[in-house]
C-alpha cells in the first residue's frame, strides 16, 4: 500500500501529495480576509508549483478565496467543489470545474473522489470528500457531527481523516464540529488516524494536542504548518 504526504498550509488548506505524483489541495485560502488569521500561512501560492486538483467543501472566505481561484486558473487545476464553490470557479474561468453534492463521485488521473454528507447551517450546499488513491483519506470541510455522517464515513473504511475541530456558535448552536464532536466522529467512523484542522482563525484557536487527548492512544496526529507528514 502506498503513502500520502500531508502538509498543512493553514486553517483547512492541506497540500496532499500522492505516490503517483498527483497533488491535491483542500479548501484553499491564501489572502482574502487575512486579518482574521491567527497563524500565518506556511506556503504562499507561488511556492506551490503544481496542483492537479482542488477540493472546495463550500464557498466561505476561509475555505476558498480569489487568490485560490487565480492559482487554480494559472495552473490548469481541476476544480471540484460544492455548488456555490463551483459557480465561483466557473466565473473565474477555470477550465475544468465539477460541481459536487453528497453521493456524487468523479475521477482525476485515476484518483477517485467521493462527495460526502456535510451539515453546515450556514452553507447548505457544503460537502466533505473522500479521496481514494494509494490510501483513503477523508476531508470533513465544515460539518456538524451526525450519526448518518459517521455511518457513511465508516463504510468507506478510510485510513485517515482531516477533521474540523473548532467552530463558531450561531443562535446558541455550533455551526460545525468542536473537539469533542470531531473525536466522536473519528471513533464512530473507526478512523485509524485522525488529524485536527480548522483551528487557526482568531476566536477559534486552540492547542491541537487537546484533540489527541480525546482519542484512543496512537489514533491522533498533528500537522505542523509547513512540515510534511507521511502516512
Amino acid at each position: 500500500m502506498g503513502s500520502l504526504e500531508l502538509t498543512l498550509v493553514g486553517q483547512s488548506t492541506v497540500l496532499i501529495k500522492l505516490d503517483s505524483g498527483i497533488v491535491i489541495l483542500t479548501d484553499p485560502w491564501f489572502e482574502s480576509y487575512g486579518f482574521i488569521r491567527a497563524v500565518p500561512i506556511a506556503m504562499k501560492p507561488e511556492e506551490i508549483p503544481k496542483c492537479d486538483l482542488i477540493l472546495a467543501s463550500h464557498k466561505h472566505i476561509d475555505h476558498l478565496d480569489r487568490a485560490a481561484l487565480r492559482f487554480a486558473k494559472e495552473r490548469g487545476t481541476v476544480f471540484m467543489g460544492s455548488r456555490r464553490a463551483a459557480k465561483a470557479a466557473a466565473r473565474a474561468r477555470i477550465e475544468d470545474v465539477r460541481a459536487m453534492k453528497p453521493g456524487d463521485h468523479d475521477e482525476v488521473r485515476g484518483v477517485r473522489i467521493f462527495a460526502t454528507l456535510a451539515y453546515h447551517p450556514l452553507a447548505k450546499d457544503a460537502v466533505g470528500f473522500v479521496i481514494e488513491a494509494e490510501r483513503r483519506l477523508y476531508f470533513s470541510g465544515d460539518t456538524r457531527y451526525d450519526d448518518n455522517l459517521a455511518k457513511e464515513i465508516r463504510a468507506f473504511n478510510v485510513n485517515a481523516g482531516l477533521l474540523q475541530v473548532a467552530c463558531s456558535r450561531y443562535f446558541g448552536k455550533d455551526d460545525g464540529m468542536n473537539l469533542h464532536d470531531a473525536a466522536r466522529l473519528a471513533i464512530e467512523a473507526d478512523m485509524p488516524v485522525a488529524i485536527p484542522i480548522h483551528y487557526q482563525v482568531k476566536g477559534k484557536t486552540l492547542d491541537p494536542r487537546r484533540f489527541l487527548e480525546l482519542l484512543p492512544p496512537g489514533r491522533g496526529k498533528i500537522l505542523v504548518p509547513g512540515k510534511p507528514l507521511k502516512l
